[in-house]
């Protein structure tokens, strides 16, 4: 099932109207800065800014092959939320922690970058670590499992010893994805729609943080057309294959009309061209907690 921001509430216009009243009410208006006077973060030291995952170790390192986990929230809750992925993944850690608190969940993080969670063999380090970590999932049987991917040209599998190109993968890609999520949807207790795949995000061709450095009195000329690879993403093809799996699709929020702002309401938007400023993610978690369905 896919239920993209525009579906989230019956009907088009009702749903684009309690966006709207989410953005005023959460962001105040939606508006580029012209400046980077008092941007947050800097945009010198956007790139670092990358929540807490990185700041309280719980990515798995390079090399490593443990499923690395946090706890957020609730430790004690018996209401448990796992999110699970690569960077793309962990760039969401800042809204749902924040949720997780506000909700009393025991919602605990495992990260890797650059490793595929598509069910697939990638490299030897990342298939250790997808299956440590699935076991660690089933062991947790959380009630909701989150994750999301980068869906852009790194992930080349390969066949007979030759490396495929990006779009030779991408069948392959997408029947390993939904295996993934029909995997984590027998994790789940039972929960119909126990698997929320977040839609990998429009990216830049630029870094958005340089950019603001070279127009710091006119920030505007940083705004892009957001645009994916390999559209519409495997991602999404996976979970149109998988009953118990729905997506979350904040593109519109993120890049209304399909402009993407480097700079906007006072903040750094992305911290490179493919990465949220946790700064911003964080922003995203009232309407992230209406579009998740329980627990």
């Amino acid at each position: 099932m896919v239920r993209s921001l525009k579906h989230a509430r019956g009907g088009s216009l009702l749903a684009a109207a309690f966006i709207s009243l989410l953005l005023l009410a959460g962001c105040g208006r939606s508006e580029s800065n012209s400046t980077i006077a008092d941007l947050v973060p800097a945009p010198d030291v956007a790139s670092e800014d990358k929540g807490p995952a990185i700041l309280d170790g719980c990515r798995s390192g390079t090399g490593y092959t443990d499923a690395w986990a946090c706890v957020y929230g609730d430790p004690a809750s018996e209401r448990s939320v796992v999110l699970w992925g690569d960077s793309h993944a962990m760039q969401f850690t800042p809204p749902l922690v924040k949720l997780a608190e506000e909700r009393g969940w025991r919602l605990v993080t495992m990260f890797r970058g650059n490793c595929l969670t598509a069910d697939v063999t990638y490299k030897p380090a990342c298939d250790k670590w997808r299956a440590n970590a699935f076991d660690r999932i089933a062991d947790e049987k959380p009630d909701l499992v989150i994750t999301a991917t980068d869906t852009g040209n790194g992930y080349a599998l390969w066949r007979d010893g030759e490396r495929m190109t990006r779009e030779e993968s991408e069948p392959e890609l997408r029947s390993a994805y939904a295996r993934t999520l029909r995997k984590l949807e027998q994790m789940t207790s039972d929960r119909p729609g126990g698997v929320v795949v977040i839609r990998d995000l429009p990216r830049s061709s630029f870094r958005p943080p340089d950019c603001l450095l070279e127009h710091p009195d006119e920030t505007r000329a940083c705004d892009f057309k957001g645009f994916r690879k390999n559209p519409p993403g495997f991602d999404v093809a996976a979970a149109e294959q998988v009953d118990g799996a729905e997506v979350i699709d904040l593109s519109e929020t993120v890049c209304p009309g399909g402009t993407c702002s480097s700079a906007r309401d006072g903040m750094v938007i992305y911290r490179d061209a493919t990465h949220l400023s946790a700064t911003y993610a964080e922003t995203l978690s009232g309407l992230l907690g209406d579009l998740i369905k329980g627990p």
